[in-house]
């Protein structure tokens, strides 16, 4: 059953320890991270938002991050997302790396293109995921090479990698959520409602849609009029059902363009990103500028990085920029940044709740 899973708002309600704790001034750990297990890619897509990296082979050592996984599900640490530069799968060791992180105690999710998904790799780690998302720019096959420059043969790869996914999570009875994200463009804003539909029949647990966001370094670049867009969400909401879901993130759309209510990001702490090569970010957003990079977990232990004079200048020097000059639009701390702004910057009626 498609269940709510606040898409287009936060979770961090979910945690008030850590919360309490950050109110508190202590130096909390990261509730989720999210890892670049491959720099390199097998597609190369228009909404690409780190191509200035430039896809290196880079493949994230697994031994590494599982030791700093042991040590950090002590610390707080509730989940890892497999996602960043490039296609996780293309790290022949993504499915050991996945169920030694789900062993750890800790929650893992994917985000992939879907086309290396074979079921022989589904059958190998798909059970360790909490979730995993698909990233599909479309189902019709010309709009598909036309915005993810994939290989030739890839569209039909991913429909059938994506319908033995759903195909082996019912024979197994895996509890692992399938879903499909799309990026809202004009060369695809004529096709979701085909989209959603045969999703549907596919049987996956949700279709999102999402705005785009540029990112201050990409060479990738999009201006969409998303207000234009939002009579969208009536359409596509009429395929929702029991069984499949369509989030269409109108809030996140209506956000762009507009300046953010908050001075800074305030959600750092919460949620860290660590590449490929082993580079350790404050977040996507800054992955590539050595004056924001916290340390490197082959050559420190993330301890030593969390609790190190590096990341605090880092944080420090992050604290005093203009968030509406160096961050992205709608990104992904957003919400979070509104909820810790307000519990630090409380209304003078608070008490009478």
């Amino acid at each position: 059953m498609a269940e709510n899973i606040r898409m287009d708002s936060h979770k961090l309600i979910y945690h008030p320890r850590e919360v309490a704790k950050w109110l508190d001034g202590e130096n909390v750990y990261p509730i989720e991270i999210e890892i670049s297990p491959s720099g390199a890619c097998n597609h190369r897509c228009t909404f690409c938002a780190v191509d200035y990296i430039g896809y290196k082979p880079f493949f994230l050592d697994k031994d590494i991050i599982l030791r700093d996984v042991s040590f950090l599900s002590k610390k707080g640490l509730k989940s890892i997302i497999c996602s960043g530069e490039g296609e996780p799968l293309l790290n022949k060791d993504l499915p050991e790396m996945a169920n030694g992180i789900k062993a750890c105690g800790v929650d893992v999710a994917m985000s992939s293109n879907a086309a290396l998904f074979t079921r022989e790799k589904a059958e190998q780690c798909m059970s360790a995921f909490t979730w995993i998302r698909f990233s599909v720019a479309s189902l019709e096959e010309e709009s598909y090479y036309a915005i993810q420059r994939a290989p030739k043969g890839d569209f039909d790869k991913v429909k059938k990698n994506i319908k033995d996914a759903v195909s082996l999570k019912r024979e197994k009875g895996y509890e692992t959520t399938l879903g499909v994200q799309c990026l809202l463009l004009p060369g695809n804003a004529d096709q979701l409602e085909n989209m959603a539909e045969q999703l549907r029949e596919i049987g996956v647990d949700y279709l999102t849609v999402k705005p785009y966001s540029q990112h201050l370094h990409s060479d990738n670049s999009f201006f969409v009029d998303y207000e234009k867009m939002l009579e969208l969400e009536s359409r596509l909401n009429t395929y929702s059902d029991d069984d499949f879901k369509v989030y269409f993130r109108a809030g996140a759309m209506k956000k762009m363009h507009h300046k953010k209510c908050y001075d800074r990001c305030l959600g750092l702490p919460f949620m860290t990103h660590i590449d490929s090569q082993g580079n350790v970010w404050p977040c996507v957003a800054h992955i590539g500028v050595d004056a924001y990079k916290f340390g490197n977990i082959y050559e420190n232990t993330f301890e030593e990085i969390w609790e190190g004079e590096q990341r605090k200048k880092v944080t420090d020097t992050l604290y005093s920029l203009d968030v509406n000059q160096v961050c992205r639009e709608a990104c992904r701390l957003d919400e979070i940044n509104k909820y810790l702004y307000e519990l630090k910057n409380p209304g003078r009626h608070v008490n009478f709740i």
